[in-house]
């Protein structure tokens, strides 16, 4: 095997190459996996604008090889590895923990203080021909197109809140936000059984997208009343469960008028600074429940395995497919929406 490999390094601000670099080094906990297919989220733009929270604040420094979202399959595996073999397909977490801290020891390696994050967080990611990855955050997933298995962590942060909020048969469950989080919240919480799930959103097309995959009703919140078309689409019983993917302050100014009492609200989205106003006396006098949700800790199995009985699936969020070396094309139709663009493949 060569020493050398093709990567995408961000350098600072607007300043990303496609170059060589070292092969990954693989320690006797690791695993040697050759990229074939990454996705490219929002997080992968704001660190190539220089804009994410983890570079503005010191915590990462650059150059870093982006990319949260991937797959492959096994080349090589160290010394104390013998749950993967050569050829396994597989794909690992964002958040890496140290595995000795009070949160890791808990199961919330997502708040370890000294956590890595993939692609993120002082870990290299996807972008690459190969990654060299900690058996202990890697996951098997051989039923799977790898294709469709670089999406296991957006299907993760989707199905973290769904287990969170506890939905079940009897809950009106909203979706706020049609985008990948958002589409794939539609899926896992009709997996879970979901009485009604509502998508709202302000995107004619992925609202549509959004009812193929399960939405019972949509509302474009641009031009519809979310309260009133809720009221009538669930005889006034309003909604238990809300799924927040958005981050979007404006989310906010109608969210609290479409809560049932003793509804539940998880926020995945990310509002990077901007400020939201909440009436809390609604929430007061319902006792409704709001959850933070990020990543999604301990629930990558069955992530895959959703994926793999046909329950939740990635393929009809795939719009785009490119070569690594065209990663800034990629960048491109994924910050401008180009041509109705879901999802970005990047193929190393």
């Amino acid at each position: 095997m060569e020493k050398t490999m093709k990567a995408v390094r961000i350098h600072g601000p607007a300043k990303a190459r496609f170059e060589d670099v070292p092969l990954p080094e693989v320690t006797p906990d690791d695993v040697l996996i050759r990229i074939r297919a990454v996705g490219i989220c929002g997080t992968d733009l704001e660190l190539y604008d220089g804009t994410m929270f983890y570079l503005s604040s010191g915590m990462c420094k650059l150059p870093m090889t982006p990319g949260h979202e991937w797959a492959g399959d096994v080349v090589t595996v160290g010394a104390h590895v013998t749950e993967f073999q050569i050829g396994d397909k597989v794909t690992g977490e964002c958040s890496v923990g140290c595995r000795s801290c009070v949160y890791c020891l808990r199961g919330w390696y997502s708040q370890c203080p000294n956590r890595t994050e993939t692609g993120v967080l002082n870990r290299d990611g996807g972008f690459a021909q190969y990654i060299s990855f900690p058996r202990f955050f890697l996951h098997k997933c051989n039923r799977m197109k790898l294709e469709e298995a670089a999406f296991i962590e957006p299907t993760g942060i989707a199905l973290y809140p769904t287990k969170t909020l506890g939905i079940c048969p009897d809950d009106v469950v909203a979706i706020v936000g049609p985008g990948p989080i958002g589409l794939f919240a539609i899926q896992t919480a009709k997996a879970y059984g979901a009485r009604t799930i509502v998508l709202l959103g302000t995107n004619d097309q992925r609202l549509a997208i959004g009812a193929t995959l399960g939405a019972d009703v949509t509302v474009n919140v641009t031009r519809e009343d979310p309260v009133q078309k809720i009221r009538q689409a669930t005889a006034g019983h309003m909604v238990d469960a809300v799924i927040e993917a958005v981050g979007k302050p404006g989310a906010w100014e109608f969210l609290p008028s479409i809560l049932a009492p003793r509804a539940r609200v998880a926020v995945t989205g990310l509002y990077g600074g901007k400020k939201c106003q909440i009436d809390f006396d609604t929430f007061v006098v319902n006792n409704i429940t709001v959850y933070g949700s990020l990543g999604g800790p301990n629930v990558w199995d069955e992530a895959i395995d959703l994926h793999e009985r046909g329950l939740v699936k990635a393929e009809p969020l795939i719009t785009h497919r490119l070569p690594l070396s065209e990663f800034e094309r990629g960048f491109d139709i994924v910050r401008n929406r180009r041509e109705n663009a879901l999802k970005v493949i990047l193929n190393p």
